[in-house]
């Protein structure tokens, strides 16, 4: 019996296998021994969807020295900003991403422990770490089986965007694609922004902040224990960085205070819950407790910059700073020990946050600047 298809098909075969084996011996990724570290662009001409997929290049890369880990909060802290203003970062890098959550962030921490000779990381400190890790499924868009120990998983990772990188590394080009540009995203952001300041949504967060007054200082059912994407995660991974003498800036984001009264909609890990100011109050006591002390490890928080977290007019939506001069300003506070939070200080800082998003009046008037 004759099967005039069979040539074809063996054909295509060898030619996908034939492909897949080049791809894997170029290794733009990086996963592999016999992989030759790759050419980066600046982060700043990486979109955040690309970060996840730089994870292993940026570790091995020996010439950056700086490390910016976070989400979308701390995607806007440009490489740029802190070749320019932290002391003797001759390359840095923002590797944050999206969404990220413990799974996702634990192959991340692997990584770059195991290969990363960074100097110095900040580590950003999210509203996700309230959340119970059990809670948190892998981010969606992060491909964590390019990380994993299951070697056959690799080949979920040969497709049409690996066979273009491999022909940019093959070409002596950086591990670029036009795909991976942030254009896109910022057109977005702006769109955002537009929205956001509409006076549509104006006349909702004005009313749903008179509303919720009555239950802002709702206390948190939470404890430094429960928060185990803390203790299992976070701290280990900024004690390990601290041992081998790394410095360690953890960034506390600056939200909107806006962002403490929105409880529309539903959202099952705690964003929406009416004790949201007082979940993150008492992680930041749980932070400085566990860390404030350790060698080369600091923290920071901007809460309290008059006219900044209390105006929306710097934010795109309320948990995204959209003010590019309070980045810098917050780097070079960090140069200058400035806005950190201690074992001495905490307390009477959360204190005094409490107290003003508890009298917060909903403010779109100015654009933040710096005090000269």
């Amino acid at each position: 019996m004759r099967r005039p298809f069979l040539p074809a098909v063996v054909l295509i075969v060898a030619v996908a296998w034939g492909i897949a084996l080049s791809v894997a011996m170029i290794d733009p990724y990086c996963l592999y021994a016999w992989g030759a570290v790759p050419r980066l662009m600046s982060s700043d001409e990486y979109s955040m969807r690309s970060k996840p997929y730089l994870v292993d290049a940026v570790a091995k890369s020996d010439d950056i020295d700086t490390i910016f880990l976070g989400g979308s909060t701390g995607h806007f802290y440009t490489a740029e900003m802190m070749q320019g203003i932290l002391p003797n970062t001759r390359r840095a890098f923002n590797l944050s991403y999206s969404g990220p959550s413990p799974p996702d962030r634990a192959e991340v921490q692997r990584q770059l422990l195991e290969h990363s000779h960074a100097r110095r990381f900040i580590v950003e400190a999210d509203w996700t770490y309230i959340v119970p890790m059990e809670d948190q499924p892998v981010t969606a868009s992060f491909p964590i089986y390019l990380y994993d120990a299951v070697w056959w998983n690799d080949l979920r990772g040969i497709n049409l965007q690996a066979v273009k990188l491999s022909l940019a590394v093959l070409r002596g080009k950086p591990l670029w694609i036009g795909e991976w540009g942030p254009a896109r995203e910022h057109e977005g952001y702006r769109r955002i922004y537009g929205v956001m300041h509409g006076q549509g949504a104006i006349s909702e967060f004005t009313r749903y902040i008179s509303r919720d007054k009555v239950s802002i200082d709702t206390p948190s059912p939470l404890s430094c224990r429960s928060m185990n994407a803390l203790g299992d995660s976070l701290f280990p991974f900024v004690h390990s960085l601290s041992l081998r003498g790394a410095e360690v800036d953890v960034l506390l984001p600056v939200y909107s205070w806006v962002l403490y009264y929105r409880k529309a909609g539903s959202d099952t890990r705690g964003l929406s819950s009416p004790s949201l100011l007082n979940d993150l109050l008492l992680m930041r006591y749980c932070l400085v407790n566990a860390l404030d002390g350790q060698p080369g490890v600091r923290i920071f928080a901007f809460d309290d910059v008059t006219g900044l977290a209390s105006d929306m007019r710097n934010y795109f939506d309320p948990g995204h700073l959209y003010n590019a001069a309070a980045n810098r300003y917050v780097l070079q506070s960090m140069v200058a020990d400035e806005h950190r939070l201690t074992r001495s200080n905490v307390i009477a800082k959360n204190a005094e946050m409490r107290s003003a998003v508890s009298r917060y009046e909903f403010t779109d008037i100015t654009e933040w600047v710096p005090p000269p």
